[in-house]
């Protein structure tokens, strides 16, 4: 679900298609030391308890992976991303989240953007309240905890009754180690040098590295050779030239 389209409600709220299932899966989420806690209760949560989980952290900290790699754990579940509803109508909004309150367990991305639909902090609370009724469960992420977000007192009571975990952004000392397992998903072979120049080129959160390694992905056959400095520079100068 992510953004308004001519596609009805239910059809939207699909599982991940396979591609995704590889790319989001919890075992290829990079928690460092500073998220390993996160992760575990991740996982824990796809244990199916509690009822409610939420994860904060800045942008590009991780968020959405989580949230993916705990929906690809569910058998049936709706994904949805807040953060592109800003356009649509108060109807709109209602009908999508009662078709998504057919599945036992929802995702809400980004649910504190802004701008949203005026009635999307109601729709959420009903959402939660349905899914509470019949067992399920609801996922979210936000950029602050529940408790600190601008949102009503009654929707952030009943997110704060879940698992609230927060990701932070890994140490420089962990990021190389980080870039080379992300590399390694990818069948994609990085000498020191080249590695040392994507860190020095890259922002400090995993999303920054593995945006810098999908533009590698794109460039060269998996497993087709290993990736030097100079061949590195000429990828990454052959797209800003």
């Amino acid at each position: 679900m992510a953004g308004k389209t001519d596609v009805p409600p239910r059809q939207m709220a699909m599982r991940l298609l396979l591609p995704e299932e590889k790319l989001y899966a919890l075992n290829r989420f990079y928690p460092g030391v500073e998220n390993r806690a996160a992760l575990a209760a991740a996982r824990a949560f796809t244990e199916k308890s509690p009822a409610a989980f939420v994860v904060v952290g800045r942008r590009q900290s991780g968020k959405t992976h989580l949230l993916k790699g705990i929906l690809l754990n569910w058998e049936r579940g709706a994904f949805i991303d807040a953060a592109p509803l800003a356009g649509w109508t108060e109807r709109e909004t209602t009908r999508l989240f009662r078709e998504a309150a057919a599945f036992p367990l929802i995702c809400i991305d980004n649910l504190d953007a802004v701008p949203a639909p005026k009635n999307l902090h109601e729709e959420v609370f009903n959402l939660f309240n349905a899914l509470s009724s019949t067992g399920g469960h609801i996922a979210v992420s936000m950029k602050t905890s529940p408790a600190k977000a601008e949102m009503p007192d009654y929707l952030s009571s009943r997110l704060l009754t879940g698992m609230v975990v927060t990701l932070k952004r890994p140490a420089d000392e962990e990021r190389a180690d980080i870039l080379r397992k992300i590399a390694q998903d990818r069948s994609i072979g990085l000498t020191p040098r080249a590695l040392g120049y994507i860190l020095e080129r890259s922002g400090r959160s995993v999303g920054d590295l593995l945006a810098l390694v999908g533009r590698l992905e794109k460039s060269f056959t998996p497993g087709s050779k290993r990736i030097g400095l100079q061949l590195l520079k000429r990828v990454l100068d052959s797209e800003v030239s």
